[in-house]
């Protein structure tokens, strides 16, 4: 049974407000966010492998009401971050490749999003807490020293990692992108995926949130020369302002990183 701390409605709406934001950047077609059916959500959800692979009654009925991104192949998605792919529930994808991951999971746990590589992590979306844990296989952002981490159970691992209600933790997200902390480009071909290029002024969750208290300036040092040129064509087209030029600054970082053979 959900807690008073979850409420599918919230949970619904804090997803649905990140992903609205998601198609103000230059990235993805804004027509590939759809929203569920009012008359009892999306129809093609797998119940019946959600169902056997665990998953609890609510976290199906969840699914069949949250907004999903359109994506041209079945198995792929579009990215949410520099390493998340979007799940196409909608469309009767049930998960990518994680089945150990699964099984070790609460029946009250879905991973709404799965990595795109190794470096990457699983969004997992407790319908108990009303929280998202960030989990990466390779523990890159455990929580705590790496002795304590190693001493869990394996079942219990993906606890390690960091968490936040669904609504603080997109908020994080979205300061991210209106910062410039972290910044997207539409994919030109298909050396870095098909889910979008991804560049970040960060190394760390530690220099994003040092990035986020800062106060912007017009003299920003970024050392990288093709991060600094993202960052360079989103402020020339007025980022995040409500003037921003989305299919203008979509165009130049198209051109620029075509000629410059990124």
């Amino acid at each position: 049974m959900a807690s008073a701390s979850y409420s599918r409605n919230k949970t619904v709406a804090a997803i649905t407000d990140f992903y609205k934001f998601c198609i103000r950047l230059p990235y993805l077609d804004p027509n590939a966010l759809v929203l569920a059916p009012e008359d009892g959500g999306w129809p093609d959800i797998s119940v019946t492998e959600l169902r056997n692979r665990g998953r609890s009654d609510e976290v199906i009925e969840l699914l069949r009401h949250l907004p999903y991104f359109e994506h041209p192949s079945l198995r792929g998605g579009w990215t949410i971050d520099s390493g998340s792919n979007c799940t196409q529930y909608h469309k009767g994808v049930c998960y990518n490749d994680s089945p150990d991951l699964i099984k070790s999971l609460p029946g009250h746990v879905v991973p709404i999003a799965d990595p795109t590589d190794r470096n990457g992590c699983y969004l997992l979306l407790d319908t108990q807490t009303g929280k998202i844990t960030s989990y990466n296989i390779m523990a890159n952002n455990i929580e705590g020293n790496w002795e304590e981490y190693e001493r869990l159970a394996d079942n219990d691992k993906w606890r390690a990692f960091p968490i936040a209600p669904v609504s603080q933790f997109f908020e994080r997200w979205k300061k991210l992108y209106e910062k410039l902390v972290w910044m997207v480009a539409p994919p030109v071909d298909d050396s870095h995926g098909d889910g979008g290029i991804y560049f970040t002024r960060a190394d760390n969750t530690v220099e994003e949130d040092e990035l986020l208290e800062a106060d912007d300036s017009d003299d920003i040092e970024i050392e990288d020369e093709f991060t600094k040129e993202v960052y360079t064509i989103y402020k020339r087209n007025r980022w995040p302002s409500n003037s921003f030029n989305r299919e203008a600054c979509k165009q130049e970082l198209e051109e620029y990183l075509k000629e410059a053979d990124y």
